[in-house]
């Protein structure tokens, strides 16, 4: 298995991607079909989340596979049919077939073809011989050249809108829009939950796909966080175990897809299947004693409704941030979100290549930190030593994925 994702990762691209042909000649030489209805969903922050609650709404009227970027837990939490994680013996079998039509690939076209889109063909393989009846796709970055914008969706759906991956998509929300946008396709029905600036650009670009637009958000109301998050959407009354006010929005998207697919289900079984979702590393509670809470927020908009969150509990302990971040992200503007709610640092590298020493994040804040090289020492001294105060573990999935199994 080791060997099979060491290749996969190695797999980087020989040169920009300016189109999708090479992933459409993929599907092509793979014979690869998609007899199923498709979800499809871009965002900055909330697709995950978003896409993991109408998988689990969807799966009890069909086999229903799900495709998710990244991961927190294991690379096979990436590909899902039914909420249970793709095998490793399947991996394998895909790598196999993979390998070789890769080489044959570059032999033939001169052109590499790059690890996401080796994964995304691995999900498709997937989906076809698991017979899925839906599948529910998240973009790996942008939208509009996201090699999973290959599929002819049913429905498209758009999350928030924020700054993130700027060297590639844009330095504006509405230039990072436009990206996202592209995932819209003709006479398909497209929900969408953005701020209300963007709200005229969307529909603008919508009447000329064209497609129905709807703001989701604009039913939204009354949220409230107690261990779950309760909100109104519409005329009723929801709540989902995902804890943040952002988790409102998220579910109210997947709810409305859902909706538009099964028109006459009952409130009662959508709430009854929004108690089993579960979604790590998006502000887990971990820990009781003392209270421990993980989210994966990596850019501002992340940061943001964390913070939000944090206050929307109205936590009374002393809160302590244990904060770890890649270099390609705007870690100043987080830590300095971070400010309004914490009252001391822990600063720490993730183990990555796009990894930056943690001296650089104690030149963001005013509030006292510590520079660590042992998390682990950390975590276990904070809960002998602060047992009735709060840990925020945040900045960086890759840092939650490290962390989270050594919690749990």
């Amino acid at each position: 298995m080791q060997e099979a994702l060491d290749w996969l990762y190695s797999q980087k691209k020989s040169r920009p991607r300016t189109d999708l042909s090479r992933i459409r000649k993929c599907i092509e030489l793979l014979k690869i079909q998609m007899p199923y209805d498709i979800v499809h969903i871009a965002g900055t922050n909330g697709k995950g989340s978003t896409a993991k609650t109408l998988e689990t709404l969807l799966k009890v009227k069909g086999k229903t596979g799900l495709f998710i970027s990244p991961y927190v837990l294991c690379f096979n939490e990436r590909i899902q049919v039914n909420g249970k994680f793709i095998s490793d013996e399947d991996v394998l079998n895909s790598v196999k077939r993979l390998k070789s039509f890769s080489f044959e690939y570059q032999k033939q076209y001169h052109d590499t073809i790059p690890f996401f889109e080796l994964v995304f063909l691995m999900a498709l393989l997937y989906f076809e011989q698991q017979k899925v009846r839906y599948a529910v796709i998240e973009c790996g970055l942008g939208g509009r050249l996201d090699p999973t914008n290959v599929v002819s969706s049913t429905v498209s759906v758009i999350t928030g809108i924020g700054l993130d991956h700027m060297n590639l998509l844009g330095n504006t929300k509405e230039e990072i829009a436009f990206h996202k946008m592209g995932i819209m396709k003709p006479d398909r029905p497209c929900f969408v939950c953005v701020e209300e600036e963007l709200k005229p650009l969307f529909s603008k670009y919508a009447s000329q796909v064209p497609t129905t637009i709807s703001f989701v958000n604009d039913s939204v109301f009354d949220i409230r966080l107690k261990n779950a998050t309760f909100f109104r959407f519409g005329k009723e009354a929801f709540h989902t175990p995902l804890e943040g006010i952002y988790q409102a929005y998220n579910t109210s998207l997947a709810i409305a897809v859902f909706r538009w697919f099964f028109p006459n289900e009952s409130k009662r079984f959508i709430q009854k299947r929004l108690k089993e979702v579960t979604w790590p590393a998006r502000f887990e509670k971990l820990k009781d004693h003392p209270l421990i809470y993980l989210d994966g927020a990596h850019n501002i908009q992340g940061m943001e409704a964390l913070v939000e969150s944090i206050k929307k509990k109205k936590i009374h302990a002393k809160i302590y941030v244990f904060f770890s971040a890649l270099k390609d992200k705007d870690f100043g503007s987080m830590i300095q979100k971070l400010d309004e709610i914490s009252s001391y640092y822990y600063f720490t590298s993730v183990e990555d290549s796009r990894k930056i020493s943690p001296e650089v994040f104690a030149h963001s804040t005013r509030k006292p930190y510590e520079i660590v090289s042992d998390w682990e020492k950390v975590l276990c001294d904070f809960q002998k030593e602060h047992p009735k105060d709060v840990l925020l573990i945040t900045g960086s999935l890759h840092f939650a994925s490290q962390i989270r199994p050594y919690l749990k």
